[in-house]
C-alpha cells in the first residue's frame, strides 16, 4: 500500500525537478527531494517543514526507497541498536503508510506535468503464477 499511496502523491517520479513542494490551505508544506535515481529504484526524502524558534524544523523527515520493478516503497531508517531490526522496519513502514494517507487526505500532491523522463525505465513486469 505504501507504493500505491506514494504514487498517488507523486504520480511522476522521473521528472526534471528533484525538489518539489506541495502546499495546502491548512497545514504545513510537504517537501519532496529525490536523492538518487537508478533504473529500478528511486530514493527520496519526504518531510513537513515547520517554523520553529531556532529556524526551521523538519518532521517526520523520512528517507524512502521505491522499488519500481517490485512496486514496493519502504522507509530507509537506521534502527536503534537495542531494537530488533524487523520490528523497527515494520513500525517505520506502518508509520509511512499512515502518514501518506494523512497527506493525501489533506490534499497534498506533486505536479505530474513534467516534460520528459530523465531516466528511461522499462515497464514493470507483472508476474503470473
Amino acid at each position: 500500500m505504501n507504493y500505491i499511496y506514494l504514487r498517488r502523491l507523486v504520480p511522476q517520479l522521473d521528472g526534471r525537478r528533484d525538489a518539489q513542494v506541495s502546499s495546502v490551505d491548512r497545514g504545513p508544506d510537504l517537501h519532496l527531494e529525490v536523492t538518487e535515481r537508478c533504473p529500478y529504484t528511486t530514493s527520496l526524502l519526504l518531510t513537513h517543514r515547520f517554523e520553529a524558534r531556532d529556524g526551521e524544523e523538519s518532521l517526520p523527515d523520512l528517507r524512502v526507497r521505491i522499488y519500481h520493478d517490485a512496486r514496493v516503497a519502504e522507509v530507509m531508517a537506521e534502527f536503534p541498536p537495542a531494537a530488533p531490526a524487523l520490528l523497527w522496519r515494520w513500525e517505520s513502514n506502518r508509520f509511512l503508510n499512515r502518514w501518506l494517507r494523512y497527506c493525501l487526505g489533506e490534499g497534498h500532491a506533486f505536479d505530474a506535468n513534467n516534460d520528459r523522463p530523465v531516466v528511461e525505465r522499462p515497464q514493470a513486469r507483472r508476474w503470473a503464477v
